[in-house]
């Protein structure tokens, strides 16, 4: 079974930077999400 970046690093340059900035996008959201959560207690 192959990891994430040994999968990362297979990708075309275009497409892994696609995934990555999608991820950062998905991670942002996550954090905003967790701020509202903390703020409603």
């Amino acid at each position: 079974m192959s990891t994430l970046e040994e999968k990362m690093k297979r990708l075309p340059a275009t497409r892994r930077k696609k995934v990555e900035e999608r991820a950062k996008r998905l991670v942002a959201e996550e954090m905003s999400l967790r701020d509202l959560r903390k703020a409603r207690k």
